[in-house]
Order: C-alpha cells, then structure tokens, then sequence
C-alpha cells in the first residue's frame, strides 16, 4: 500500500496530540491545596519543603494507598461485583465507544482521538450525561476483578484526555440554564455541558469510588495523582460558587460536595465544602419537602431522588461519624417522605408516572426499603416492604389524603388483587412538575389500568 507524505504527516500530527494529551505531567501547585500539616502528611511536607515534589508526590500516593480511616457507601472494595451490562460499558469504552444516555442505542464512538464536543444528536441530555463518564466505574469494577491493566491504563489516558480538552471558562449563569438563543462558541459553548453544576458534582461524587477502584493500579503513578488531585479541587472549588438555585439539582451538588469534603479531608478546604453541604441539605429539606412528606416538584420519581439525597448523605455522616450534624427534624422528615412514597405506590413496588416520572422497578425498590430501613429500624411498615411481607406490619389504614401536596389515595387492600387509585391534583409544583393536575391511574387485579406515560427523552437544541 502507497502512503503519500500528506497521509503520513497527519498521521504523525494526530498521533503526537494524543500522546501529547495523554500525557501526565507533575502539578506541583497541588501541595498548595494541601494542608500539609493534616495526620499523616508529615513526609509530603517534608519532602515538598525541601523542593523534593516528585519525591513527594510518591510519599503523597504511599499515604493515599495506605489511608483506611475515610469510607463512602457507594463500593466495598471486598465485595466487588459487575454486571453483565456494566462489562460491557467497560469493554465498549476500551475503544472509546461511550455509554452516556440509555435513550440514545447503541452508544456512539467518539472516535480514536477523543470528541468530548461530538453531538450526533442534537438533545442536551445527550451531551451533558457524556461527561458524567458512567462507564469509568464499571471500567474500574473490570479492572480490579479481572486484573488487567488495560482497563487502568485506558482509564488514565481518557481521565487526563478529558482535562486536556475540557478547560474551565467562565461564562454567566443564564448560559448555563440555557435562557434565550446562545452565540457561545468553542470552550465557552462546551462549557455549558461539560462543566455544569449538577455534571460537576456527579464527577465529584463517582470520582471517589473510582479513586478506591484504581488507586493499586501501576498506571496510577504519583504524576496522575497530581493531575488529579489539582482537578478534582477545580470541581469542586468551581461547583461552591455555582449552586443551582433550588430544586433536585440543588440538592445532588449539595449532597456531593459533602462527599468531596469529607473523602478528601487533606485540602484545606475540605471542612468548608462539607459544611456547604450539610448546611445547604438541612436548610433545604425545609424548603423542599411539604408537612406531609410531599417533594415540592411533586413528581414521584425525582420524590425518590431526593429521599435516596438525604439518605446518602446519612449514610456518609454514619460512616465517617459526624451525624450529629443532622438535627432529628431532618430524620423525622425523611420518614416521612419514605411513608408518601409506600403510600403512592402500587402493589408491584412501581409509582404513577405523574409529571416526569419514570417507573422505579421492584428489585430497585426492594433494595431501597432495605437500606431504609436500617435508618429506620422502629417503623414496621418500611419494614414490611424491605422483607416482602415476611416481617413487620402494613399500615394501619387503607385510603389516605395529602392535603399540602394533593396526592390522594383510594385502595380497598395493600395486595395484588387490591383496587387502587391515586389522583393528583395539588399546588403549582416546580421544575419536573407538569400541569397535569386530575390526572389518576387506576390499579385493577394485579394491573396498572390507567398508566401515565411520564417523561420521554428530554429534547431540545442547545
């Protein structure tokens, strides 16, 4: 086969940009960030004092691969399991074909040299759940039960890609939210996808499990732990001042910088972002959740969201041992959102689909009520639907209102063969909350009769 120079040449060139993107390089602004004088580090400011950083850099991946005094819920790292679906988002991401939306199948390839800025359709969510990376844990998951570097490797290399041709700009809030005809272009324009709020603080989040799962790695070298230690500050130095305003998205950021500040409590920051945090959720389980239990976007399914937000941040505080921080106002009124929840539900564990509700499945719910109630241990009605009936009570009422919310429930049992009906008809609600109100759906004999179609793939040109 002939090559004309042309063909070489840019073989060549393309070549040299990934090498030059996969490249790791020492940050040394990163012992800045540091608080050197946290337990521990006592090497790392040693050596880092002495002008030694690459040595430090090597003393700081030493104390991180031998650190066991900080835990999240989110991995036992004795217990790892992967699903076929998982294995094969891991695999796929091996040549760079992505897994970032269900609704979009077969994923897309994003090409030998990574297009983070790729759109084969033009549908926000597309975009933006791109740079949630939901494929890096699997990879991780794959890596550490089969044990083949390459899953490591490549993860490095689209880590480092990712910082490379994803910088941080500024641009203003409403760019963000996507108000009126946009004229944005290049790193400003990706900046609206790859660095909003709520995908900040996913990364921030699945970040520290993919920490736990790589950190043995060979390929995860003291260099890399610089890269991405000074990143993951950026995220979360950037998501503190740029909150959203209320809402579901309001409550992830703060849950998951509560998790930035407490898995790395060696930046000096580390105690404000989780106060941020623990602050912004006990302020706002205030403001976003009705006296009846009701979520103010009165929307079942993102209701469940923001249960499993305040339980995750619980089940943080119990393991790291600040739950204290959480009043029993908060406690009590999780419970209650948990009680709306098992009242609105059907027979079979699903929800009505009022608004943009998507259907939960049993399995999902089961896990759910099981981990519910272990915070819960008093109430046997959770009980009850952890267990599958085997253990704890029903309530002690069939039919139920909520007047704040306007959810109102007419059951004649809490069986399969149970006739049911949940009617919604409320105040205005927010965000995923449409006008649908006298809207109902009917459970017959073991049966969803009248389905509400919930939510479709979110549409919309950027």
């Amino acid at each position: 086969m002939k090559l004309n120079l042309k063909t070489v040449t840019m073989a060549v060139v393309s070549c040299f940009a990934l090498g030059q993107a996969m490249a790791q390089e020492l940050k040394t602004e990163v012992f800045s960030l540091l608080n050197l004088d946290y337990p521990g580090l006592e090497k790392v400011k040693a050596l880092h004092n002495e002008g030694k950083d690459a040595e430090a850099a090597k003393e700081l991946l030493d104390y991180y691969r031998a650190r066991t005094g900080v835990k999240t819920p989110d991995i036992n790292l004795k217990s790892i399991k992967i699903s076929k679906t998982e294995q094969q988002w891991a695999d796929d991401a091996l040549q760079h074909t992505f897994f970032a939306h269900k609704g979009y199948q077969p994923s897309f390839n994003y090409g030998e040299d990574i297009d983070w800025r790729y759109w084969p359709v033009k549908d926000n969510e597309l975009r933006w759940q791109l740079h949630r990376h939901k494929w890096f844990t699997p990879m991780g998951k794959a890596y550490r039960i089969s044990g083949d570097e390459k899953y490591a490797e490549e993860w490095t290399r689209q880590y480092i890609d990712w910082i490379r041709k994803n910088p941080l700009v500024e641009i203003s809030k409403d760019e963000f939210e996507m108000k009126g005809d946009s004229k944005l272009k290049g790193d400003a324009e990706n900046m609206r996808f790859a660095w909003r709020p709520l995908e900040i603080s996913n990364r921030l989040q699945d970040q520290t499990t993919q920490f736990q799962l790589f950190l043995v790695s060979p390929s995860f070298t003291p260099e890399f732990l610089t890269e991405f230690l000074l990143n993951y500050y950026k995220h979360a130095n950037y998501l503190i001042g740029h909150y959203s305003d209320k809402g579901n998205h309001l409550l992830f950021e703060s849950q998951r910088i509560m998790y930035a500040g407490t898995f790395f409590p060696e930046f000096k920051d580390a105690q404000m972002w989780r106060k941020s945090g623990i602050d912004i959720l006990n302020r706002e389980i205030g403001v976003q959740v009705y006296d009846d239990g009701g979520q103010f976007e009165l929307d079942p399914h993102y209701h469940l969201a923001a249960i499993n937000i305040f339980c995750k941040a619980l089940y943080l505080a119990d393991m790291n041992g600040f739950r204290d921080e959480f009043p029993k106002k908060y406690l009590d009124t999780v419970e209650n959102m948990i009680m709306f929840y098992m009242n609105v539900s059907f027979p079979d564990y699903t929800n009505p689909c009022f608004s943009d509700a998507k259907l939960t499945t049993k399995k999902e719910m089961i896990k759910n009520y099981k981990q519910w109630a272990k915070l819960f241990p008093d109430n046997k009605a959770i009980l009850y639907f952890a267990t599958e009936g085997k253990k704890g009570e029903l309530p002690a009422y069939l039919s139920k209102g909520f007047l704040t919310s306007g959810f109102f429930v007419f059951r004649n049992s809490w069986g399969m063969d149970a006739t049911q009906m949940v009617v919604k008809a409320g105040p205005k609600g927010f965000w995923h909350c449409q006008p649908d109100n006298g809207t109902f759906e009917l459970w017959f004999n073991g049966k969803d009769l009248f389905p509400d179609s919930g939510s479709y793939v979110y549409a919309g040109e950027g």
